[in-house]
């Protein structure tokens, strides 16, 4: 049994300590002992290794390689040839000879003396640690000494090229700084993912992080490399060929680096009003693709994301800001800069705007982004609204297919707070009643206009979950938090979303946050001719085993009611028989099949049917 029980505990020593055992002893000039006292054991079983466990057994395998016991082919999996070589070895060197890989038979292994080193030792370690290209040859020429002033310049040493005592110390410690391998147009995986998400953080990268080393993502590198040089950096170590090198990497992933260059002005035309433009939309503050102008728009942006850093420098991109605003943990935008809109467009301003309708009570339908009917009607209603309220905002929304930034701004700034003047009317009852919907505590039949026995419960829930006296009255407090973002939304178990153009369903469980986890997702089947009816039900619930629909002659299992004749159910059957199945309604799944309801594969309407028990709201959209 191979043993690398402490490499958890220690990797970072594993890593320098495996990396050594590669290097050949040859005599050379005398260097000063650097390794650390202790070395790692190793524990694992063959086959299923960690990264770090294999790294150690490859570096004992070169090791039994060098001495002469072991084939050629370190390939870090533990098998019978090791476990005999490690048995010879051990006999040979007064060891217990068990044949694992223990932690006194790594230490021997992997012991380097430093009074030994060579020049090839030398280059290998640079090579191990991403600084020099190649193999190691024993001349030390111009590439060799330039990898090691690139180590010297690194790890905080007189770069001057010249393997001195405190040079080779600091090479072979177990915290010697290691580049990144090179990634170039073709190379996968996760190095690659994270790259790009580098990239995309900076400003450079507007793609997707796919883990997929494609021309946009050599695009990207090539600019920050460009960047790069623009800031003072060596053209020779960084280049600028699209091809992330080591040194490009280091500079990328550096927690010290800053990508500031210079102060960008107000009306500033280059790349790098560009690359604010391109992090201010990543972070929410615009939705307007940059046009490397930081024009009134971005200036905006820039000045509102100022706003929430603590920032005093209104319009300008100084250094403090551009370091704050690439950070890792830069805030992210509450709502976009306003900017006009009009019906046919689409983008986060869109979203803002559908999403103060939805918490004012205006708008019912889940936000999309996209200024279609639904938002026209709802600006008319507010239109309706603001006129009967005598409110002088209300000529901003007299066209209702098109909203000026002052409109966008004053309507997402809170115009549709509670006003207490009109708490009574027909009107505010429905924009509380509205309201009390999309945060799922009233059923859509609710929304009449009355204030009847449905809102009042459905108002004592609201209160009740959200820590107000539950009077059942939209009182001042009530109506105040409702129309608020701190409005907290009907706590369901499970929330049931069914999305008719996708024909999924995804079903979220309530977590300890307060929030929801995805839990399930499920290919359906809706209604033909746009029969399964649309909006938000309260109170779906598990109905029968095997059900019955009488009008069709068919059967159904695990059928859960949505709202009345609307189910959830699985495939159908000839007969309450799983021997009846009509092969037709299974192959049907992905695409609108059934009379209204949405069937599910028999195992997935088992699962909702023996999980979302009675209380689970059901949200339909198209």
């Amino acid at each position: 049994m191979l043993k690398l029980s402490a490499i958890l505990a220690k990797k970072t020593l594993l890593r320098a300590l495996a990396l050594l055992c590669a290097l050949a002893l040859p005599q050379g000039a005398a260097l000063a002992e650097a390794l650390p006292e202790e070395a790692p054991a190793a524990e694992a079983s063959a086959g299923r290794l960690l990264d770090e466990e294999r790294e150690s057994v490859r570096a004992a395998q070169r090791r039994l390689i060098e001495l002469g016991l072991l084939g050629d082919g370190a390939d870090g999996v533990y098998g019978p040839r090791t476990g005999d070589a490690l048995r010879t070895y051990q006999a040979q060197n007064g060891l217990e000879a068990s044949g694992h890989l223990d932690e006194a038979t790594f230490e021997r292994l992997t012991h380097v003396d430093m009074n030994a080193l060579s020049a090839k030792d030398v280059q290998q370690r640079l090579i191990d640690l991403g600084y020099l290209q190649g193999t190691a040859d024993g001349v030390i020429g111009p590439r060799s000494i330039a990898a090691l002033k690139q180590f010297q310049r690194l790890n905080g040493l007189q770069a001057n090229g010249k393997a001195s005592p405190e040079t080779l110390e600091a090479l072979y410690a177990a915290d010697a700084v290691a580049l990144p391998g090179t990634l170039s147009q073709g190379s996968k995986g996760e190095a690659v993912g994270r790259l790009q998400r580098q990239l995309i953080q900076l400003g450079f990268f507007e793609g997707e992080a796919d883990e997929s080393y494609g021309q946009s993502t050599a695009n990207a590198v090539a600019a920050f490399q460009r960047h790069l040089i623009a800031q003072g950096y060596s053209a020779d170590d960084i280049q600028s060929d699209g091809v992330a090198s080591p040194m490009t990497q280091y500079c990328l992933y550096d927690n010290a680096y800053t990508s500031y260059l210079r102060d960008v002005i107000p009306g500033q035309s280059d790349s790098e009003a560009g690359r604010i433009e391109r992090r201010l939309y990543q972070l929410g503050y615009t939705d307007l693709p940059a046009d490397d102008v930081l024009d009134d728009n971005t200036v905006a942006a820039l000045t509102l994301f100022k706003a929430e850093a603590s920032f005093e420098t209104p319009g300008v991109a100084d250094r403090e800001t551009i370091d704050a605003l690439f950070a890792a943990n830069a805030p992210r935008a509450e709502f976009c800069v306003p900017h006009a809109i009009a019906a046919g467009d689409s983008g986060q301003v869109v979203r803002d705007v559908e999403e103060a309708l939805v918490r004012g009570g205006m708008l019912t339908k889940m936000p999309t982004g996209q200024y279609n009917d639904a938002v026209v009607k709802s600006l008319e209603r507010l239109y309706g609204y603001l006129v009967s309220q005598d409110d002088p905002n209300a000529p901003l929304y007299a066209d209702p297919k098109a909203l000026n930034a002052q409109a966008v701004e004053t309507l997402v700034d809170g115009l549709l707070s509670y006003r207490s003047a009109t708490a009574d009317s027909s009107d505010e009852v429905r924009r509380v009643q509205s309201r009390l919907y999309t945060l799922l505590y009233l059923d859509k039949n609710g929304v009449d206009g009355h204030l009847g026995s449905d809102s009042r419960a459905a108002l004592k829930a609201f209160q009740s979950a959200n820590g107000l006296k539950t009077t059942g009255r939209a009182d001042g407090d009530t109506v105040d938090l409702l129309f608020s973002t701190d409005a907290l939304a009907n706590p369901f178990p499970y929330r049931v979303e069914v999305s008719i153009s996708d024909q999924t369903v995804s079903v979220y469980a309530l977590n300890d946050k307060g929030g929801y986890d995805l839990q399930k997702t499920f290919t359906c089947s809706t209604g033909l001719h746009d029969s399964t009816p649309r909006g938000v039900f309260l109170n779906g619930h598990p109905v029968n085993r095997w059900h019955r629909f009488e009008k069709f002659n068919c059967w159904a299992q695990y059928s859960f009611e949505v709202t009345g004749d609307i189910m959830f159910h699985s495939v159908i059957y000839s007969s309450d028989n799983e021997n009846s199945l009509r092969s037709g309604s299974l192959h049907a799944l992905g695409n609108p099949a059934s009379h209204g309801c949405i069937r599910l594969t028999v195992e997935d309407a088992k699962w909702l049917y023996e999980h979302c028990k009675r209380g689970s709201v059901v949200i339909i959209i198209y």
